[in-house]
């Protein structure tokens, strides 16, 4: 095994802990974390990055089973730097929070970053996973996907999987999600939305024509890619707020979220998730 360590500047304010503990792809492949979320596995597929946050930097370690070539090595950094987010600016955000008694912790712990997959059809492919079925079957969806068809405990790529049938797919704990699955891998690159500059409300109506997304997928995928306008409401969401707010109606969150803008999304998100942010464990606890 070859061992190459890296150094990689954080931006102000990040925190890889609360990065990781931004919502649940850390407890799916590709990634792996610690009892507490304080270090992040990256399964790459010819390498494996594992990443710690020393102050300022990210020291990350980036195992082989041969040499990488220095662009292998450029290309891991580049993966590194988009799944964590290391390019948005959230101090418009942070700067809302510091004067909200609710979410004032965010901006002390850097929180508000999502965790995103290497690739954009990675992060469709899981946020297909997550439709209408426990946390359970979505690890067990998703961990099928990698250990049948991925490469090192990565998840496959768009045409690895055009080789499997839906019949061959459902196998894998897709159920009804398995001709959604192969519809998605045969059909429009989804990388270019990544850097799609449009306006959200365009980006959504083409995320909503994605096979087997409704309004929640489309607005879970625009978090990833940075927009955070939209609640993505499930059931899940729905009961953590009614527990702490009472009703639970869009309208009603909307009116606590509101004055956060463009932010509104990632307000509401934080509001409802901000209990976890306070487990010692995260791993053992998700």
């Amino acid at each position: 095994m070859h061992v190459r360590r890296l150094r990689i500047a954080a931006p102000p304010g990040f925190s890889l802990w609360a990065t990781v503990r931004s919502h649940g792809w850390s407890d799916l492949p590709p990634f792996d974390t610690d009892r507490t979320g304080h270090t992040l596995e990256i399964r790459l597929g010819r390498a494996t990055a594992t990443v710690r946050q020393e102050r300022t930097a990210l020291r990350v370690s980036l195992a082989s089973k041969a040499p990488l070539a220095a662009t292998d090595r450029r290309r891991a950094v580049a993966l590194i730097r988009s799944c964590l987010r290391l390019d948005l600016d959230l101090g418009d955000f942070h700067e809302a929070c510091a004067r909200d008694p609710e979410l004032r912790w965010a901006a002390e712990k850097g929180a508000g970053r999502f965790l995103r997959a290497p690739t954009a059809f990675h992060d469709a492919v899981m946020t297909l996973a997550t439709t209408n079925c426990s946390w359970a079957l979505t690890r067990r969806i998703v961990g099928s996907l990698a250990s049948a068809y991925g490469r090192n405990g990565a998840l496959p790529s768009a045409a690895r999987l055009r080789r499997a049938t839906p019949a061959e797919l459902r196998r894998a704990s897709l159920g009804y999600r398995a001709p959604y699955l192969a519809a998605l891998a045969r059909g429009k690159d989804l990388e270019r939305l990544r850097e799609d500059r449009r306006p959200t409300a365009e980006l959504r109506r083409d995320l909503l024509e994605l096979p087997g997304f409704g309004p929640y997928a489309a607005e879970n995928m625009l978090r990833l890619l940075g927009r955070f306008e939209h609640l993505a409401l499930d059931s899940w969401v729905l009961r953590m707020w009614k527990e702490r707010y009472g009703r639970a109606t869009e309208r009603a969150i909307l009116r606590r979220v509101e004055p956060y803008g463009e932010y509104r999304g990632l307000a509401f998100w934080l509001l409802v998730t901000a209990h976890w942010y306070g487990r010692e464990a995260w791993r053992d606890k998700f």
